[in-house]
């Protein structure tokens, strides 16, 4: 979404949504987790406004769509896509920014081993604590946990935040359990003063040990997606295929309700299973 919506969606509704802000501070939460620069009155103006919008505009269209597949006007079923597309519209800004959140999560946890074997190798050098962040930060690696630490050394050395209250701030606005806990227990070992390098060291061991299991679980999981496949791709269509061309042979009407039994099968029902599948298997398969 351009800023330029956003922004013109925050000067002409945010001021009217000040009194509902409290019902959605769960969304709030979720849209810093997500990592989304963007307010909760701004992102709930834009979703107002987008919702309306997709009102206004799709009813028009869907009642063109129909008047020309038709040749008449009719008013329940254009009136109902008008209606059920702002739906779609606002559920999809609810339930967007816990996606993104979730895709995070999962990168950074595909991180977290590689990021706390680096971070005890910088400690065992001798290096503090904030100035490894920093250099975490500055490697030239394509890793959601470099970004990360990006915002703990911008907060230590711009805002003026201490070590412990930025790694503090971090665990708090991560989305994720294992990388809050990680930290944590950074700050457990700072403030006792305990040994930095043994800790990091066994948090190294004991997140690549949980990463392996979870690829060895993807991989297992693939066989039930496989056979998933075969009943929804290739099983359940013939068998679908072959019931309604014998409905066709043995009904004395005409045909048009199986060819349209037949269309819906093809173009409808097996692109939704076959999205289902990617879905599943997406959310499945570990981040690299």
């Amino acid at each position: 979404m351009s800023k330029i919506f956003r922004r013109i969606a925050y000067l002409r509704i945010g001021k009217y949504i000040e009194p509902i802000l409290p019902q959605f501070e769960d969304l709030g939460n979720t849209l810093r987790k997500a990592g989304m620069e963007v307010s909760l009155r701004m992102y709930l103006a834009s979703a107002i406004m987008a919702t309306i919008l997709s009102f206004f505009i799709g009813t028009p269209i869907a009642f063109g769509v129909f008047f020309l597949a038709y040749g008449e006007f009719t008013w329940i079923e254009p009136l109902l896509i008008g209606l059920l597309i702002p739906i779609i519209v606002i559920l999809a800004f609810y339930f967007y920014p816990s996606y993104e959140a979730d895709n995070r999560k999962r990168a950074i946890e595909s991180s977290l081993p590689t990021a706390s074997s680096f971070l005890a190798a910088m400690s065992s050098a001798g290096v503090s604590p904030d100035k490894a962040f920093v250099a975490l930060a500055n490697e030239s690696i394509q890793m959601e946990i470099s970004e990360e630490a990006e915002k703990i050394s911008r907060n230590i050395e711009i805002l003026g935040y201490d070590l412990l209250s930025a790694l503090e701030l971090a665990a708090e606005n991560s989305p994720s359990k294992l990388y809050s806990s990680f930290l944590e227990g950074l700050v457990s070992v700072v403030t006792s003063g305990g040994d930095m390098t043994g800790y990091l060291t066994n948090e190294t061991k004991t997140l690549m040990r949980e990463k392996v299991r979870e690829e060895k679980e993807f991989i297992e999981g693939l066989g039930v997606i496989a056979e998933l496949f075969l009943v929804i791709g290739v099983v359940a269509p013939i068998f679908f295929v072959i019931m309604l061309a014998v409905l066709a042979i043995m009904s004395s009407g005409s045909g048009d309700e199986g060819t349209v039994l037949m269309a819906l099968l093809t173009y409808v029902l097996i692109p939704i299973g076959m999205s289902v599948i990617i879905v599943i298997i997406d959310g499945m398969q570990p981040e690299e």
